[in-house]
Parts: structure tokens; sequence; C-alpha cells
């Protein structure tokens, strides 16, 4: 969780409390994969939904059938294609066909990541029948993208940001040339590639990205790789810097273009965090691409103004200290944070920086890191401003929630994907809610403001509340209410107090009473369980 520095009274409970402890349930233990996509809209088959919809959920709903025939005719071309193929025994374009025809039926918008490289022409060079397939498939994509894009800009002026931007995506899977939907993902292009804006000008500035020891003049990577490091305007060995980089006032310092990684565990390792983090990123602000611009910033920006993700200045950048001990963790927050002891990882308002430390029973565990950078990255969605308090009055439940929601952020080589409905987070809230029969009512949970969340002596089934809740309003009904969740985030984060105070409620967003909210969650969480239970049984089954 954040803190200021003055909360030096106040209890500070983190995504990395020792107190956490993992849920065992038999049975809820089976495999995620794309799966889930599917598993949701079975969910949602299951659960009954007798409420009255809100005007927007209807009118998503139109748009939603209006995709899937857009959708069906698509498909249908793309059949008749792979039929041409096998009439033409063109089994490479039948196989490329079907791929395409399967990851359209059940799209996932984060599982298709961009290619770097501009597509080339397809060479003359080609055989005819081989050449003929390719380019009338290249031709429907393109189609297909055209009308998508033009979509997108439709159920975004209709108020759907989350959607259009899922459909924004889908157009780039399609047409990964598409300079418009580049654009709107932040990017340029670099000669035969396309770069962000930064790595753009990283490049004209003749720096290379290392994997393992970040930017650096292009000069400098032989030595580099040799064990040379260059330091205060000296070469020296990489045993020598590291001895002086062991002070943390000497730590690496590992810019990237959205974060700055200070580190005195390893150049390595800063590295890999910044690596990591510049992935998350970019993962969170597709996500949350409506908390980060206006309605009339996303119009413009779907119209070809500025992208979300460039830079406001070179100095915006997020930082985090990771230090190599946890001796080093506590000795350096102790004083501000009496309760640092129980924490694995803090973000604080008052400096905007995020503190975590090396865990060497931990390694590979980013959850910490994702949960504070989620703070982080709403809280400075303006650089400018002064220090605020979130959540104080009311609705500290989505602070905390969403954190815990993107601690289960993961990635499957170059897919990323949160949400994952066996994540400890969302196991947990489904045992609570099942099993213990624990709920707080959501309309008794929006009143605790964060004095009041964080002192219940219930603070651990609240956290599991809160996770459960937020991925309810994140994926229900086909991601029916995100965009109201993340309008309420977008106000609890505001620099207006008075907005901040008092946001829209989550009844009031929806058009859902808090009763049919309550009852809906418990709906959702009972059929989810089920699914979840029945597809670890065939998965058993099939073994």
């Amino acid at each position: 969780m954040p803190v200021t520095q003055q909360q030096t009274n106040q209890f500070a409970y983190s995504s990395g409390s020792t107190k956490r402890k993992p849920f065992a349930w038999a049975g809820w233990d089976c495999k995620f994969s794309r799966g889930f996509w599917l598993l949701t809209l079975t969910v949602l088959l299951l659960a009954p939904s007798d409420h009255v919809l809100a005007q927007d959920s209807r009118a998503l709903s139109t748009y939603q059938k209006q995709y899937s025939i857009l959708q069906s005719a698509f498909r249908d071309k793309l059949i008749q294609l792979a039929q041409n193929c096998q009439r033409d025994q063109q089994q490479a374009g039948v196989q490329t066909i079907t791929g395409i025809i399967k990851d359209v039926q059940d799209f996932d918008p984060q599982a298709n990541p961009l290619p770097r490289e501009v597509r080339p022409d397809l060479p003359l060079s080609l055989p005819a029948a081989e050449r003929n397939w390719r380019l009338k498939l290249r031709n429907l994509q393109e189609e297909q993208a055209n009308d998508l894009f033009v979509f997108s800009r439709k159920v975004l002026h209709e108020g759907f940001p989350s959607y259009a931007y899922d459909l924004i995506l889908e157009t780039a899977y399609h047409n990964p040339d598409h300079r418009s939907v580049r654009q709107i993902l932040g990017y340029v292009r670099n000669g035969d590639e396309w770069a962000t804006p930064f790595e753009k000008e990283m490049h004209d500035r003749k720096q290379q990205w290392h994997p393992q020891f970040g930017w650096l003049p292009a000069s400098y990577i032989t030595r580099y790789e040799q064990g040379e490091r260059y330091v205060n305007g000296r070469w020296k060995s990489a045993a020598q810097e590291a001895e002086i980089r062991r002070d943390f006032r000497n730590a690496w310092e590992i810019k990237t273009e959205h974060f700055l990684i200070k580190t005195n565990h390893s150049l390595e390792m800063g590295v890999k965090l910044a690596t990591e983090m510049e992935d998350f990123y970019r993962y969170f602000h597709q996500t949350f691409a409506a908390f980060f611009n206006t309605p009339q910033q996303m119009q413009k920006l779907f119209e070809g103004a500025r992208n979300p993700f460039q830079r406001r200045n070179k100095n915006d950048q997020h930082v985090m200290h990771y230090y190599s001990t946890r001796e080093e963790y506590l000795q350096r927050l102790q004083k501000d944070i009496p309760q640092i002891s129980l924490t694995h990882g803090i973000y604080l308002f008052g400096d905007r920086i995020s503190h975590f430390y090396h865990r060497p029973d931990a390694e590979g565990d980013l959850g910490t890191l994702y949960h504070e950078a989620t703070h982080q990255l709403f809280y400075e969605s303006s650089f400018q401003g002064r220090n605020r308090q979130v959540g104080e009055k009311n609705h500290f439940w989505a602070i905390e929630g969403i954190a815990c929601y993107m601690e289960s952020f993961e990635k499957n080589g170059k897919k990323f994907r949160a949400g994952n409905p066996n994540h400890i987070r969302f196991n947990a809230a489904r045992y609570r809610l099942l099993k213990d029969d624990y709920y707080v009512p959501l309309e008794t949970f929006a009143a605790m403001g964060r004095n009041a969340f964080q002192t219940s002596p219930n603070i651990s089934p609240n956290y599991s509340q809160a996770s459960g809740l937020s991925h309810f309003f994140m994926h229900a009904s086909r991601g029916e209410y995100r965009d109201a969740f993340i309008n309420q985030l977008t106000e609890l984060y505001s620099l207006n107090s008075r907005v901040r105070n008092n946001p829209q409620s989550l009844a009031e967003s929806t058009g859902v009473s808090y009763t049919d909210l309550d009852r809906q969650y418990r709906e959702y969480s009972a059929s989810l369980q089920k699914a979840l239970n029945e597809r670890a049984l065939s998965l058993q089954s099939s073994q």
C-alpha cells in the first residue's frame, strides 16, 4: 500500500506483508491458460442476470452484437479462402488461415504482441499459387483492420474507451503497420522498424539497448561484455565497480523510457527490473487508457493527437529503489515508517519513490513490485501538483483492490495478461466469500476510508474481498463495468480534492443498485469457481 512519510502512526499494510498466508483449497488449483477468457464467457452464461441494465450497458451489448456480425462476416471470408487453398493444394495457406480463424474466434487483445519489423512486400519470386493466397489474405486482414478501426472510433464516441482500446489492439493484429493505430499505441516509424519516440531518440544518439547492461553508447558494448565498466569517467573492472556501488549513495542508476531504477544489488538486476517494469507499464497504460486520458483526450488521440505513452518531459520517470538486503531497506525507512518490517515493498507519496529489497527466497516473484507500481503509476499520472491523500474519505477498497489485482500480471513470452483466476489473491477472495461466508456489503465497504480500512480487525479478509471485487468489476459480463470502475479510480486519484473526496459511487455509474451488485458478485464468484472446478476435473480425466 502507499503511505506518506507523515503517516508514522498509521498501520502500514503492504502487498508484501508477512502476515499474508497462502490458501490451499482442493480443486482450486487448475492451471491458467488462454481458456480463461472463454471460461469467463461461460461464467456469464451460467450466471443469471435479472437486474435492469443501465442505458450504457444496453448500448454496450448492442455494439458487441455489431462486433459479432463484423467478425462473422470476416470469418466466412477466411473460410472461403482456406477452402480455395485446400483445392489448390496450398497446405501452408490452410494452416495459416486456420490459425487466424482460431485467434479471431476467441480474440485476446493482450495475447498478440506487435512485431517490431515493418512487414515487407510479398516477394515477386514466390510461386504464383502461394503469392495469390498470401496477397488475398493480406488484403482481407487490412480490410478488416480498417473496419475495426472505424468501429473503434464509433464505440469510443459512445463512451466505451476500454472496449475501443481492445478494438485498436485487434486492428493492430490484422494490420501491424496501420499508421493511425501505431500512433495511438505510441510508436513511430524508424526505418524498417517501429519504435517508441524514446527508442528512436536513443538510436539517433548512437545508444543501444543491451539486455544485461541497459542503454549504452554502441562503442561501449564490447568492453562491457568483456567485463569492463565505465565509472566516473574511467574504465574499471566489474568487480571494482561493484565495490563502489555497494554503498547505496553510489548505486547503479538504470534509466529507461519511463523508469529510473536505483540499486546497489547489481547492474544486471537493475536492468532486469527495468525491463520488467517497462513491460508492466505498457500493459498497464493500455488496460487503463481511460484513466490517463479524459474522454476529450481519448477522442483526440484516436484522431491522431499525442499518444499516451510519450513522456511529458525527459524528467518524468518513475523512481524505484531496490536495496541489496532487507537490513538496508529497514534502515532506510524505519525512521519514517515504524511498521516497515511488516512489508516487502512500499510506495511513499512524500518522496514519490517505491522501495523494495532483494529476497533470495522469492526469486522471480514480482507481485510486490506490481502492487506498489500500480499505486505509483496511478498517483504519478500527473507529475505536477501537490501531494494528496487518496481514498481518505471513502472507497479505499478500490485503491488497494486494483493494486492487488495487478499483482496477477504475468508474461508468457511476449504475451501479457492480468486476472488469472487462480492467483492467490482471487483464490483467497472466493474462499472467504464461498467457504467462510465473509462479505461486507459493498455499500458499507465503499463507505470505508483509509483509516477505517487499515485499522479494521478484519484487514486480511477485507483485502481478499477488495481483490475479488476488482476482478469482478474488471471482467464480469465481458467488462461491462470496467469503465465505471476505472472512472471511479480516476476520481479517487484526482488532483481536485472535491472530486477526490466525493467520487461517483459504482451504483451510480453502473446504474445497478448496491444490492444487485452484491448479488452479482456472489453469483460471478460461484460460477467462476464452478467452471474452474469442472475444468480441473476435465484436465485430470484427460491425463
